[in-house]
């Protein structure tokens, strides 16, 4: 039966893109269309599967933890052109019983990939380790995720396919932190759907759901954003994420004010590979957090820190305030009311939680036997807890300084979509979007961790060139950054952003890599099927 809100299906370029990047853009997909044909024996694509890349505006590493977000689509994507074979095409057809997919790459470092698998089970759809074909794996998982998701009429129709072809095209510079491999899983989830002919039997919602738990098979642990903004983004609006206590997406419309303003992405150049470096940022990260939401539990005297219900700060927070209620008025003190009164509920629990890690939590590096003391948690319980999931390594855990900047960011976010959502726009209100970004990278970069020399530069070059607000985007340690501008001040920023960063840390750059690191953009459109 099909459902009310499947990724949709569009007829024109003007549908995915602005004017601007229809013009941009019209050329490429022409391009790959023949492409296409020269890599699969002269054939034309069915379809083409697009998903975008994403900027988060604020609300950096909380995601994973359970709170809000608020980033927005961009224009740069993946594309996957697609033919798909059936069992009455001659010559295509896999062995009995058997789906053959061919996954190929306008980019030649990323070699292609052939893998097989039965119609009724993937356990024969193996991921790989190393070499220039590990990329398929983004494939793969979204094929093995989707599966058990497929209807058993989809799955046993004899219509089914038998061999899919696939030509992939991005634009997203992969480890850029603008989300590429979110992109990736979300594409290829599409690819599978309409592929099968499912696209209208699984709505959007459960599809990102699908798509999250997909990436964390590669070994990452994604928190939901990512996938989220690629596939329910719309043109002109910023997306207000939440997941708790379920998924749920709001598009909020970015205020119009004069002198109009806008978003410049300045790409360090600096790799940053969650799925290499993992056990030493992005996933100690979250353990980290983990950690302090159980030792926060346990400062709090919540009746059981042990149990599912403490697992996470967003659950901490759900659980302390079911069991004190009136904590807020009898607790909080004049800060927390005054968040209260400005910002509503949600925004003042967060501020009172924000302010209890910062008195009950111990400030500095804790050895491991320091945190099984906080946390409760010892030996092989400890190891279960915390130490089975991802692979990390580290002497010391920074629980303070970790669940400070969640609480603090996730108040931004509600402060960041509050300003959004105000009637009276003008210079100021983005005057305050911008300290909000300032205050969000002092936090990642003092609190969290995560920036770098290179962020750090371009950040403060960003400052003395008229930047209103930025922050690094994505997971940090390398990738981009994010900054608000006046529309009429871009073409200076971006000069000054050129010599002041690349042309001297990059003097070969050509014309066309500095244009693909150093753009301005806007809110660009999501997830979406092109019928050729």
């Amino acid at each position: 039966m099909p459902v009310s809100d499947p990724v949709p299906l569009v007829s024109s370029l003007s549908d995915i893109y602005s004017p601007a990047g229809v013009a941009k853009s019209a050329l490429r997909w022409d391009r790959l269309a023949s492409q296409f044909s020269k890599a699969f024996n002269q054939s034309q694509p069915d379809f083409i599967a697009r998903a975008p890349g994403r900027v988060n505006l604020i609300g950096e590493h909380i995601d994973y933890v359970g709170f809000s977000v608020f980033p927005a689509a961009i224009e740069k994507d993946i594309l996957m052109a697609v033919k798909v074979h059936r069992s009455d095409d001659d010559g295509h057809s896999a062995a009995e019983g058997e789906l053959e997919v061919v996954i190929k790459n306008t980019t030649p470092r990323f070699e292609a990939h052939t893998f097989t698998s039965g119609y009724l089970e993937t356990d024969q759809v193996g991921l790989l380790d190393q070499g220039d074909q590990r990329w398929a794996n983004y494939f793969k998982v979204a094929f093995k995720g989707l599966h058990s998701h497929l209807p058993a009429e989809v799955l046993e129709s004899r219509s089914r396919p038998t061999r899919i072809e696939v030509l992939v095209d991005g634009t997203i510079p992969p480890e850029s932190s603008l989300s590429s491999s979110a992109a990736m899983t979300t594409c290829s989830s599409i690819v599978i759907l309409q592929a099968f002919g499912a696209r209208e039997r699984i709505d959007r919602t459960e599809m990102a759901e699908v798509a999250i738990e997909s990436e964390r098979l590669v070994g990452v642990n994604s928190g939901g954003m990512d996938q989220s903004a690629s596939i329910f983004s719309i043109p002109h609006h910023a997306l207000y994420i939440s997941f708790y206590p379920k998924l749920s997406v709001q598009p909020t419309r970015l205020p119009t004010s004069q002198p109009e303003h806008t978003f410049v992405i300045a790409n360090t150049l600096v790799v940053s590979d969650k799925k290499v470096t993992g056990p030493v940022n992005y996933n100690l990260r979250v353990v980290e957090t983990r950690m302090a939401a159980r030792a926060l539990a346990k400062a709090l005297g919540i009746e059981s820190n042990r149990g599912e219900e403490t697992k996470t700060l967003r659950l901490v927070l759900e659980t302390f305030f079911r069991e004190k209620p009136a904590a807020l008025e009898e607790e909080g003190g004049a800060e927390v009311l005054d968040t209260l009164r400005g910002y509503g509920e949600e925004a003042a629990r967060l501020r009172f939680m924000e302010l209890a890690s910062d008195r009950l939590l111990e400030k500095g590096g804790m050895t491991r036997e320091q945190v099984e003391v906080a946390t409760g948690f010892r030996g092989k319980d400890f190891d279960q807890e915390f130490l089975s999931s991802f692979p990390i390594r580290a002497e010391k855990f920074k629980l303070h300084a970790r669940s400070v900047h969640v609480f603090s960011e996730a108040l931004r976010v509600i402060q960041f979509k509050s300003l959004c959502s105000e009637e009276s726009k003008g210079p100021s209100t983005y005057a305050s979007l911008g300290e909000l970004m300032s205050s969000s990278q002092a936090s990642l970069r003092e609190l969290y961790e995560c920036s770098c020399p290179e962020l750090d530069e371009l950040i403060q070059l960003a400052s003395d060139s008229g930047a209103i607000g930025s922050r690094l985007t994505g997971a940090g340690w390398g990738g981009c950054t994010v900054h608000l501008v006046r529309k009429s001040d871009v073409p200076e920023f971006l000069a000054s952003l050129r010599r002041g960063y690349y042309e001297k840390r990059f003097p070969g750059l050509r014309e066309e890599e500095i244009n693909d690191a150093l753009f301005d953009t806007e809110p660009a459109g999501g997830a979406c099927v092109y019928q050729v």
